[in-house]
């Protein structure tokens, strides 16, 4: 059975600490202390923690590779056509 990731989180680049308690099963102090002791990545914006949704899935196991870029590539980027 492949593990699934709730519709939320589908496009999201960062998530609440909350948040990524809940995909790890464990509750909100838990996932503030894993916070706080960097066992979750967190980012610091202001008065506001944020987890950067990529090393979470990786944290998980998740294969990010094969996840679809959010963003177009820049067409300067690309290969050459063949």
């Amino acid at each position: 059975m492949t593990p699934t990731l709730p519709d939320w989180l589908d496009g999201r680049l960062t998530i609440t600490v909350p948040q990524a308690g809940e995909l790890l099963g464990i509750g909100r102090d838990a996932a503030y202390r894993a916070a706080a002791t960097g066992d979750i990545q967190c980012l610091s914006l202001g008065r506001r923690l944020v987890v950067p949704v990529a090393p979470l899935l990786a944290l998980l196991g998740f294969d990010i590779t094969q996840r679809a870029p959010i963003w177009p590539a820049d067409p300067d980027d690309a290969p050459p056509a063949a």
